[in-house]
């Protein structure tokens, strides 16, 4: 991890590399450490081979969205924002839109 932000990534790869123990299934384990590998080198295949499980985890009781993603605000549209999002579903309240 390097660059102006590696400080906060080398905690990010941290947690994710202790999280990779409670995934749930392979999708979820894989989805983090291409995340950790992500995040640790800057390699974009890697990102996208994190989303790629991402969309393969059907169904996630906790689901995560992590990375430099969004580009909205960068007028050229090649800078994207950090942005972390961890969802966890309530079955019981789910289960009433089904």
């Amino acid at each position: 991890t390097r660059g102006d932000f590696s400080a906060y990534l080398k905690e990010v790869v941290s947690h994710l590399q202790a999280a990779i123990t409670f995934a749930a299934n392979e999708s979820q384990k894989a989805m983090l450490e291409a995340y950790v590998a992500h995040f640790q080198t800057g390699d974009i295949d890697a990102h996208l081979k994190s989303q790629r499980h991402w969309v393969d985890d059907k169904g996630p009781v906790v689901e995560t969205q992590l990375g430099f993603i969004e580009a909205y605000r960068d007028p050229a549209g090649l800078r994207g924002e950090w942005q972390g999002t961890i969802a966890i579903v309530d079955k019981a309240t789910s289960s009433k839109f089904a």
